[in-house]
This record gives structure tokens, sequence and C-alpha cells, in this order.
């Protein structure tokens, strides 16, 4: 179904969503957070986290900051779906495993997971949270925690 946004409203959400991936790719997690709105909420496979200070938590933990899980975190676009309520894009991640995460103490292995996320705006352009999709399976087998 084509969008009915119009072209600036394309371009306005565009260049939302460009900054948080630049940020993100930059790990600035500052960055990451002036993206969304003031109470935004972030899914990750179902687990829900919601508000600034939560959010922040989860892209720290994760490596996007200083002493996360893993670092080189780099997210390549491969490519984005406009709709009226959200882009969306599908991706892949890398890093490489060095601290402890979800309990799971540093491989030193790399990942490169592929993924969607999914970020939805409100009525008036502004990016309300990011939800994003993975294979968390495929991501513990790249860990050796599965076989």
């Amino acid at each position: 179904m084509p969008t009915t946004l119009n072209q600036d409203q394309i371009d306005a959400r565009l260049r939302i969503v460009e900054e948080h991936m630049r940020a993100e790719n930059a790990h600035d997690v500052d960055g990451i957070m002036r993206t969304f709105v003031e109470n935004p909420t972030f899914v990750l496979n179902g687990d829900t986290f919601t508000g600034q200070e939560d959010i922040r938590a989860f892209y720290e933990g994760f490596g996007f900051g200083a002493g996360g899980g893993f670092a080189n975190i780099h997210v390549e676009v491969r490519q984005r779906h406009i709709s009226d309520e959200s882009i969306i894009l599908e991706a892949t991640v890398t890093g490489e495993h060095i601290n402890t995460w979800q309990g799971i103490p540093a491989t030193g292995r790399r990942i490169e997971v592929p993924l969607c996320a999914v970020f939805p705006f409100d009525g008036e352009g502004r990016l309300t949270g990011e939800r994003v999709y993975l294979d968390g399976a495929l991501l513990l087998k790249q860990l050796g925690v599965l076989s």
C-alpha cells in the first residue's frame, strides 16, 4: 500500500532514522536517545523497555556505550521500507563479545546477525521508539552457547 505521507514528511522521518543509525554506529548513546520522544518504548524480540532510563541502560549494556557486552558494534542497513506509521530497516549487526552479556561471560567471538528494526512515528512525525527482531538462536550459536 503506498504511503499517504508527502515527500517532506518522508524526508523528515528518514533524517531522524538516519541520525539514529549514525549515532548507533558512532556508539553515541546520548545521540541515540536524542532521536526519541521523551517517553519512548524499545522492544527487542518481545522484551520491552520503557522510558529514556531503561532504553539507555539497554543500549549501554549491549555495547553502544563503553563497557557493554559487545565492542565494535556496527549496523549495516541493507534495505529500508516506508509506511505511514513506520520506517522499517533490514540490517545486519556485527560486533565482538568482549564482556558479560545476559549472563554469558565474554567469548571474544564475533557476531553477524541479520535483523529487522521498526521505527514507529506519531502523527507529529516524532520517533516514539524502536522494535528490533533478530534470530536470538543464531546470536547464541555464534557466541558458542548453542550448538
